[in-house]
């Protein structure tokens, strides 16, 4: 049933990364059903059990209780009709569980005894689920199940609603290829405001650039004149360049610089190391199959009819609230 495949999954899932450790806590009964105690150990062991299955956070301690609570409205139930697992069956239960762990009864106890879940706790929890599920075809005869045409309804549902999502990501124009432009700066520092030392600097970046046979020699072609600044390459999105140093650009063409270009400091020559286009990776995204769908559907038919007949047993249940706080 629903719950032991996610059991079993969420222990595959689980890293056994948690440090295990005995704590003697106290342990307060919260409540009784038919005079069988459900205590706050109960609901801590709950939540390590959630924790196992994969939910990270949002335990609500009254809801859990009456989780706990509801398990043994269920088992009081199925005892009543004659129809709960035997100790061999939720052995089993557990044996096929194990299995699918690659070990056995002995080495799952250990795995949830790293957990802090006792053995106990999880075999309540498998008897009542088992006693449930025969509840619910024995004594109520109802089934879970779904409609085909439902099923495909919905499954067209959300991946339609994937696949436009991930459409309207990819349209953002922040997602479009960009044309960057690789260029490197080669400074002249000029002190002071002198007009004749700026003319001897353009005259000296006109001497460079003759020299300028690509990038690779930006340093090389700087042989010789005093007081010369390579940068290192860098990469501008060739929409964001001034146009007229981009016009400049283009006219020379690749492996060339140009220049004089008035700096801050002095006079620069830019050179013009390379063009390319960078396109944003397709983003990654994986469509639910049919069947996990399917599933999702029978996992809600389940929850309905666990609600609606777990709400009659428990009417004829006796449940005594030792703390009012969790009553439902």
């Amino acid at each position: 049933m629903r719950v032991f495949a996610v059991f079993c999954s969420g222990l595959f899932a689980l890293s056994l990364s948690f440090a295990s450790a005995a704590v003697a806590q106290e342990s307060i009964v919260i409540a009784t059903v038919n005079d069988r105690p459900v205590t706050s150990f109960d609901v801590d062991q709950r939540i390590k059990l959630l924790q196992l299955l994969g939910q990270k956070s949002g335990f609500d301690r009254k809801k859990l209780a009456n989780d706990v609570i509801n398990d043994w409205v269920k088992i009081n139930e199925a005892q009543t009709y004659k129809i709960d697992p035997t100790d061999k069956e939720i052995d089993e239960r557990l044996g096929g569980m194990a299995k699918n762990l690659k070990t056995d009864l002995t080495g799952l106890e250990g795995k949830l005894a790293a957990q802090g879940i006792s053995l106990s706790s999880m075999r309540r929890y498998v008897a009542a689920q088992m006693s449930f599920n025969r509840l619910l075809s024995a004594k109520y005869k109802a089934k879970v199940e779904v409609d085909a045409k439902a099923v495909d309804s919905k499954y067209a549902q959300v991946t339609n609603e994937i696949k436009g999502k991930v459409a309207k990501i990819e349209a953002d124009p922040r997602r479009k290829p960009v044309k960057v432009i690789s260029l490197i700066q080669i400074d002249f520092p000029v002190d002071g405001n002198d007009p004749q030392l700026f003319q001897s600097r353009a005259i000296e970046v006109g001497q460079y650039i003759q020299k300028f046979e690509g990038c690779g020699s930006a340093r090389a072609a700087a042989s010789g004149i005093f007081n010369v600044k390579v940068g290192k390459i860098i990469e501008a999105d060739a929409m964001k360049l001034p146009g007229p140093l981009k016009s400049m650009l283009e006219a020379k063409g690749v492996g060339r610089a140009v220049g004089p270009v008035r700096g801050p400091k002095g006079v620069q020559a830019i050179g013009f190391c390379g063009t390319r286009t960078i396109t944003p990776p397709p983003i990654k995204y994986q469509l639910p199959t049919r069947q996990q769908i399917e599933n999702m559907a029978m996992n809600d038919q389940y929850d309905k009819l666990e609600a609606k007949y777990v709400a009659i047993m428990r009417k004829s249940s006796v449940i005594e609230y030792k703390d009012q706080s969790y009553v439902q």
